[in-house]
């Protein structure tokens, strides 16, 4: 969560002449180190705020950042959308003057991912600016020592499942993964994708350059292998001082309770060092909203666009 910045609404309006989209610059992995830092040191929990999402979609959604006052910039140019800025918060009449800069080069100058707080604590927002809720961006947050205990009737079918599948594949590993495992985990992401909707064609972009630098960009996974096949793999990062993020996870759909087993081996390597898991978005898909509600989320980070 952002914090409020003091009396913000009294801060001095943006000058007009200050900011236009050829101060931003593409997201490249140099960039790295001062965008990391900036966004750890405010512990960012939404996905989108994560250097290493930022970098592996850079392509596929035109991602263009710059540091402006102190806070963040960034923007979307696919979908031609700012996101909130990051740091401490503009006033009212400086969110209009960004977007104002923004317009004046034919673009929409509006913003998505604007906190809740936010807009209960600058009511004026409405008058500048049609508020609507955007729940297709909220981030699903959940501990993590719930997705390895999974207790309760709700999870009893994933219980099961893991159950069944550990039975199934008793000699079945599960081990991190490293930039070796690139073209298995690509080739079952493509495996994955086959009967899927046009949106993983996006995904595999994504998937594509996280693996290429999967080093670099301090990446994680961890990969389910039976009989020396990869059968499922997820990849994360660290978000915040207690959050990892997980950024792609993808099973073989023919191996039954891989999906599961997955995703509780995964909480379980995380659960001593990250009580949180931000499992990210579900883009208003909902076949993907039913699975990441079958596992009971802690909370979602609800969000806001703001439309001129």
């Amino acid at each position: 969560m952002i914090p409020a910045a003091k009396n913000s609404e009294y801060a001095p309006q943006v000058p007009t002449d200050e900011l236009s989209l050829a101060s931003f610059s593409e997201v490249q992995l140099s960039d790295k180190s001062q965008i990391r830092e900036f966004l750890w040191a405010r512990e960012m929990i939404r996905s989108d705020y994560n250097f290493s999402t930022l970098y592996s979609w850079g392509d596929v959604y035109r991602f263009r950042w710059t540091f402006f006052r102190g806070r963040l910039l960034i923007y979307n140019g696919r979908d031609d959308f700012l996101l909130m800025p990051a740091g401490e918060y503009f006033g009212v009449e400086e969110m209009v003057a960004i977007s104002d800069a923004v317009r004046r080069g034919g673009k929409s100058g509006n913003f998505v991912l604007v906190d809740d707080d936010y807009v209960r604590l600058h009511p004026q927002i409405k008058t500048r600016f049609r508020v609507e809720l955007d729940e297709a961006d909220a981030d699903y947050i959940y501990l993590s020592r719930k997705l390895v205990e999974l207790k309760g009737k709700k999870l009893i079918k994933k219980r099961n499942l893991i159950s069944q599948f550990r039975t199934l594949h008793p000699d079945s590993l599960c081990r991190n993964l490293g930039p070796a495992d690139a073209a298995e985990c690509r080739g079952l992401a493509v495996e994955w994708s086959r009967h899927r909707d046009s949106a993983a064609a996006d995904e595999l972009l994504a998937l594509d350059r996280a693996l290429a630098s999967f080093e670099e960009l301090g990446l994680s996974g961890v990969g389910i292998f039976i009989g020396g096949r990869m059968a499922a793999f997820s990849i994360y990062s660290r978000q915040n001082s207690n959050t990892v993020s997980v950024h792609f996870e993808k099973f073989d759909p023919a191996v039954k309770g891989a999906s599961q087993v997955v995703n509780w081996e995964t909480a379980r390597v995380l659960a001593d060092n990250f009580p949180n898991i931000n499992r990210e978005q579900d883009l208003g898909i909902e076949g993907l909203r039913r699975a990441k509600m079958s596992y009971s989320p802690e909370y979602r980070v609800m969000s806001y666009m703001l439309l001129r």
